[in-house]
């Protein structure tokens, strides 16, 4: 008898269901459209392309030519963005160590050219980046921090503001100093961190070797800036990664050369390239 009060009321249960679902109205939601004429800006992010670094192996290769490649699919897959969502304004932030360097004996054994040619390579890339950008997008604004594998001295002996990525955005003001639509900040207020507002945002951008990608990492910088910014996006580690600490967005830029060297060998690390 009890068995049989349960299946009535669990019958009874589905008819209402049942008439509820036939009686109800679809719920008004924002349509794609409505979406894309919302979406205005776009932040290319770019970090860790190492180039100078040359290496072949089961589980990665890479190399200044492979780089520039992997450059171009990255400015389609924007240009296809910006098409796809009208967006008119765009920041590029450069997060460090677009230059493989040579702090470590194995990144010295990789390495295909020296210190010289890999800023030159990596400055000519960043410019040729932007300039392709520049005729779809009414504004663009250019900012960045060096990262670790440019310091020019061991690292206890390392000056903070000693680091050749610097040179990649000074070449890429020159360069582009006729494109009246870009603007290119050289004079952040630390060499490790730079900062602007976008669409009402503001955005930090460090590499990640002085500040790592942690609460406590994130808590620090924000006491050390005296605000606290809605989004900061680090390097260095060489992988992709969002997560969140109160409130603050925080995006980690991967690597454009991926896994494959002898360092993410020796440590049994994979993973592949993006931006």
């Amino acid at each position: 008898q009890h068995q049989n009060y349960l299946d009535s009321r669990i019958s009874h249960t589905l008819d209402l269901l049942e008439d509820h679902i036939k009686a109800a109205h679809q719920p008004e939601l924002i349509s794609a459209n409505e979406i894309r004429e919302t979406s205005q800006g776009i932040v290319i992010c770019l970090s860790d392309w190492h180039i100078g670094a040359e290496y072949y192996s089961f589980n990665g290769y890479y190399n200044s030519d492979i780089a520039q490649e992997r450059l171009g699919k990255l400015l389609s897959a924007v240009l296809n963005i910006a098409k796809q969502h009208k967006i008119t304004s765009c920041v590029v932030t450069v997060s460090g160590d677009l230059i493989s360097g040579s702090i470590h004996r194995s990144i010295q054994v990789t390495n295909r050219e020296n210190i010289i040619e890999q800023i030159i390579t990596a400055s000519e890339l960043l410019a040729a980046f932007i300039i392709k950008l520049s005729p779809h997008f009414h504004d663009i604004y250019v900012c960045g921090v060096s990262g670790n594998h440019s310091r020019i001295a061991k690292k206890d002996d390392a000056l903070k503001d000693e680091r050749l990525d610097h040179l990649t955005l000074w070449y890429a003001n020159a360069a582009l100093s006729s494109y009246e639509n870009v603007t290119v900040r050289l004079d952040e207020l630390d060499s490790t961190v730079a900062t602007f507002e976008f669409k009402g945002c503001l955005y930090v951008v460090v590499h990640g070797d002085y500040d790592a990608f942690n609460e406590t990492a994130v808590q620090r910088l924000v006491l050390w800036l005296g605000y606290k910014p809605d989004v900061i996006i680090f390097g260095h580690k060489h992988y992709p990664a969002m997560s969140e600490c109160a409130g603050i967005t925080m995006v980690q830029v991967g690597t454009l050369g991926g896994s494959g060297d002898d360092f993410t060998q020796e440590k049994r690390l994979s993973g592949e390239a993006s931006q």
